[in-house]
């Protein structure tokens, strides 16, 4: 079972999809839930998703103030130059086919394009992705109480050893 780091902050429909399938990757202890995330989703394509989950958190970890991969960046443009979006009958923009994977990268995407994807960020520490609530953008930890608090403890005690 995945730990639930992101409770607090889940982020909204329909960009929780993409923290969701993120967060099928436990950095921390080597866990991963990638297979079942497939499974119920309805995903036979393992080896995209695989490839397409670290380009992803590659760019929640570029909102979090780590410099873009390129690489990361191809894959995703790669990705998405394969789905096929069209015209619904009320004027919105419709994934035409695909699976749950596309509707991922469909949702990260449109998140790209309207400024709410800068919100998605990966933890500083753990890499779990996470919603960033706070007014000014500026919250680098998916917890205080976790992460923050580990960080914090870390550079006190490193200060505490130069002495």
């Amino acid at each position: 079972m995945s730990p639930r780091y992101d409770l607090p902050k889940a982020a909204p429909e329909p960009l929780r999809r993409v923290q969701l399938f993120l967060n099928t990757e436990n950095h921390e202890n080597g866990d991963d839930w990638l297979d079942r995330w497939l499974a119920e989703n309805g995903v036979a394509r393992e080896a995209e998703a695989r490839e397409l989950r670290p380009a992803l958190r590659a760019l929640v970890l570029a909102n979090n103030g780590f410099p873009p991969r390129p690489e990361a960046l191809a894959v995703v443009d790669a990705a998405a130059a394969r789905l096929t979006v069209g015209l619904g009958p009320d004027g919105r923009p419709l994934l035409r086919g695909g699976d749950a994977l596309d509707e991922v990268l469909a949702v990260a995407l449109t998140a790209l394009l309207d400024g709410s994807f800068r919100r998605l960020k990966a933890c500083r520490n753990c890499h779990w992705a996470f919603y960033d609530y706070s007014p000014n953008r500026s919250a680098t930890w998916c917890s205080m109480q976790l992460c923050g608090n580990r960080r914090k403890t870390r550079a006190y005690r490193a200060r505490r050893a130069a002495r």
